[in-house]
């Protein structure tokens, strides 16, 4: 996948950050969206718009949530199966010449106006999505990577065929796109009125604008970003309390948040609390605790929740946010801590499984391989290692999986 489209770290540099930023800038980021009326007045913004948001590199993540708010431009077309041609071509993007899916549309509607003729490249899931319906993902993808592509299109033209001659096979579906630097691609295939995206520019403004409400309400809060990942279509960003408080042999810890967004994933919205571990001047690492049956530590908000409902949601978050004594709680009851030695075999024979993702980095299992005494007074050095490893850069989806991986065994000794 091109670069362009690859979920990246924002760096986070103090020097670069003023640490504040005035409501109305981070409103910017809802101009023209769906949505901005009913956000306005959940969160009255008029009345607020004067008031600065104090949260450690607030404003580093919003010039990156504003480049790709400005470069990529969404939409979205919707069209008929019988519309439709699917082929590959070489395509020409970032001075490379590269073999690319190309959806082109003979027809299709935007809003109630019918256009012609508009070719898009695929990404992300769209192309697999599409052959879905005729459950031949594997087939034609396979005579794809083998040069087979007159083949493919030939048993994909079969089925545009019988849409044309059919009702049964004529499905009508959402067709979301993103234009950058003069290609138009697209990015998902959805449901015409089942489907709604927020994008990563309302969810950063939501959970901005949640975090100042909670601090405005709760004197002696204060929060600091201390991870983010972006690009156009997808967000993580972990939201710390700054003022970390003692939790036994866990050292220092604060309670953070984990905001994602996924267009085109199965959560539209998700903040999950989870625990930032480490030392007073370091971010630190982050565990995730398993989801409580009686009390949740999570709002996973789905594609298929209306707006009206969102808003009622984001408005009533208090049970995510305020958890720092009961989580402080759970960790000082946590046995598996006992034998920090057998707990770093566990997180290095994951690291270096086989089939591992992990197999080939070796500076991750570097971090592990170094022996400590099985006894309590040595699980600083566990949690020093976990230090190291977050501070790694690999890629961010490893990373998240990582964090999962590291989390499970500290916590409760095996893996979810």
């Amino acid at each position: 996948m091109e670069e362009r489209f690859v979920q990246k770290a924002v760096q986070l540099t103090p020097e670069e950050s003023t640490g504040k930023l005035k409501v109305e800038k981070l409103w910017e980021l809802m101009q023209n969206h769906p949505y901005q009326n009913e956000m306005s007045k959940v969160f009255d913004i008029d009345k607020i718009k004067d008031e600065y948001i104090n949260i450690d590199f607030v404003d580093t993540v919003y010039k990156r949530v504003k480049h790709f708010s400005d470069k990529y431009k969404r939409s979205l077309i919707r069209a008929q199966i019988k519309d439709i041609n699917v082929f590959e071509e070489d395509i020409i993007s970032d001075g490379k010449k590269e073999k690319e899916i190309v959806f082109h549309f003979d027809e299709y509607v935007v809003i109630d106006e019918v256009h012609q003729n508009l070719k898009t490249v695929a990404r992300y899931d769209s192309k697999n999505t599409y052959l879905d319906e005729y459950v031949m993902t594997k087939y034609a993808n396979n005579l794809f990577k083998k040069g087979l592509s007159d083949l493919a299109r030939q048993n994909i033209q079969y089925f545009k065929d019988l849409a044309t001659r059919s009702d049964n096979y004529n499905k009508h579906r959402s067709y979301r796109l993103v234009e950058s630097d003069g290609i138009t691609y697209l990015r998902g295939i959805t449901s015409i009125d089942k489907y709604y995206e927020y994008g990563v520019d309302f969810t950063f403004v939501a959970s901005m604008l949640i975090f100042h409400d909670f601090m405005k309400k709760n004197k002696g809060v204060e929060y600091k970003i201390t991870s983010a990942h972006i690009n156009e279509s997808k967000l993580e960003v972990i939201v710390a309390e700054k003022f970390k408080k003692a939790a036994g042999e866990f050292g220092k810890v604060s309670t953070a948040v984990k905001v994602a967004t996924n267009d085109l994933g199965q959560g539209s919205l998700n903040f999950l609390n989870i625990i930032n571990v480490g030392k007073t001047n370091k971010d630190g690492f982050y565990l995730f605790p398993k989801q409580n049956p009686f009390e949740s530590n999570r709002v996973n908000i789905s594609h298929t929740t209306k707006p009206e409902n969102v808003a009622s949601i984001l408005k009533s978050m208090d049970n995510v946010l305020n958890t720092s004594d009961k989580f402080i709680k759970e960790l000082m009851e946590v046995k598996t801590i006992k034998n920090p030695d057998e707990l770093r075999v566990k997180i290095q024979a994951k690291i270096k499984s086989p089939r591992s993702p992990y197999s080939t980095i070796k500076e991750l299992s570097d971090i592990f391989n170094r022996r400590i005494d099985n006894d309590i007074t040595n699980f600083s050095k566990l949690l020093e290692m976990c230090n190291k490893a977050e501070e790694l850069q690999i890629p961010f989806d490893l990373k998240d999986k990582l964090r999962y991986i590291i989390s499970d065994i500290i916590l409760y000794g095996n893996v979810r």
